[in-house]
């Protein structure tokens, strides 16, 4: 017999009988810690062999979090001391059944595997095919649980809506585990940043900011994308903090799309370059950043057709004012571009005031679109910097 101090999360699923469970919440709900217990109780109770896949994005964010949590779950259940765990492979076995840790860079476990469960950590930051991919692969259900910071989500119109889905939405008010200086400390959020509160504080859907710079861009697989016969790429320039960002778009019939190509850190120009080239992209127009005049001479030097972007007084927001002009379609595999998306916002002094100033922080495709589209589609004769 097993006995387990619980969170409510823990009975919400055991009285589930749904293909998809999907765990909804804030900051410090407990919705993890009890999947962890709920896995741990199948596999002491189950009569059937499982083997149960527990996948995060990354394979260091999975082992600081979900595993160290399901380490202390059978810990506490007096069970870890029968398990194997193997490190080296990020397996846990008890008995007949199997735990496995995987990460979405992990593409021959994730999509060569079947599994009994699925329990998806974090599933916001997975994409669409991420969850296709698995789903496929596992035969009994998947258990989702996920902060709901991105007003605009695959979970949103996937998973959530379907007949076969139970969704719970929790909160730190619902962790009867968390210390009374922690709940103080969530609350404080309530009146220092609303939105942020909304999110993590009531575990409810991030919805467009008076704040949040655009707004209404659709979203849609590149392969529904029309060809983009006469595109342009936009880059902007990273290298130690800051990601290079490279996009591609083109305007048709009045809307604009857009598809990410490039988002990581210590790029030099010879591997930009080299990415260019290796993708038949060389000979596309691309505006860079022109506060590096040095970068895109390089560029230029290496078979590349980099130019510099406009120039010139009072440009971010022409360049923002131009973009709201049009549709915008973005493809769901660019991941990077929806997050920046979803959090660029404008400045907001401390008496509540919104300025017209961009805060300046996770803004590099951002950055990158308005230098692509300013300098192939703006029609004034002013230049602007941006």
């Amino acid at each position: 017999m097993i006995e387990i101090n619980c969170n409510v999360q823990f009975e919400q699923l055991l009285k589930s009988n749904k293909r998809f469970k999907v765990h909804q919440g804030g900051t410090r709900s407990g919705k993890t810690f009890a999947i962890c217990q709920y896995l741990t109780y199948l596999i002491r109770t189950s009569d059937k062999p499982l083997t149960i896949s527990i996948i995060r994005k990354t394979l260091p964010a999975l082992k600081g979090s979900v595993m160290r949590d399901m380490v202390k779950v059978l810990t506490d259940a007096n069970m870890y001391h029968q398990c194997v765990h193997n490190k080296a492979e990020n397996t846990i076995q008890f008995g007949k059944h199997l735990i496995e840790f995987l990460s979405i860079d992990q593409p021959q476990k994730i999509r060569g595997r079947g599994r009994s469960i699925a329990f998806l950590n974090e599933s916001n930051e997975l994409d669409l095919e991420d969850f296709r991919q698995i789903n496929m692969r596992t035969r009994d259900f998947v258990i989702i649980d996920f902060n709901p910071s991105d007003p605009v989500h695959w979970l949103y119109n996937e998973v959530i809506p379907r007949e076969d889905c139970d969704t719970w939405i929790t909160t730190y008010k619902d962790n009867k585990f968390l210390q009374p200086e922690l709940v103080r400390e969530i609350e404080r959020m309530r009146e220092r940043d609303p939105d942020f509160w909304r999110v993590y504080g009531e575990g409810q859907r991030a919805f467009f900011s008076k704040r949040q710079i655009f707004s209404g861009w659709k979203f849609i697989p590149k392969e529904d994308f029309p060809e983009l016969d006469n595109p342009t790429i936009g880059i902007d320039f990273g290298f130690s903090n800051d990601q290079t960002a490279i996009l591609i778009g083109q305007r048709i019939n009045g809307v604009v799309y857009i598809h990410e190509l490039m988002y990581k850190t210590g790029q030099t120009n010879q591997d930009i370059a080299d990415f260019l080239h290796a993708n038949q992209l060389n000979d596309v127009l691309a505006y860079a950043d022109s506060a590096e005049p040095k970068s895109i001479v390089e560029l230029r030097q290496m078979g590349c057709l980099v130019k510099e972007c406009k120039k010139g007084q009072g440009s971010i927001n022409a360049g923002i004012s131009l973009i709201k002009e049009y549709d915008v379609v973005v493809s769901l595999e660019s991941k990077n571009m929806i997050a920046e998306y979803n959090s660029y916002y404008w400045e907001q002094l401390k008496d509540g005031t919104i300025i017209n100033k961009p805060v300046d922080k996770m803004n590099h495709l951002c950055d990158a679109f308005r230098y692509m589209f300013y300098s192939q589609y703006s029609t004034r004769n002013e230049f602007f910097v941006i």
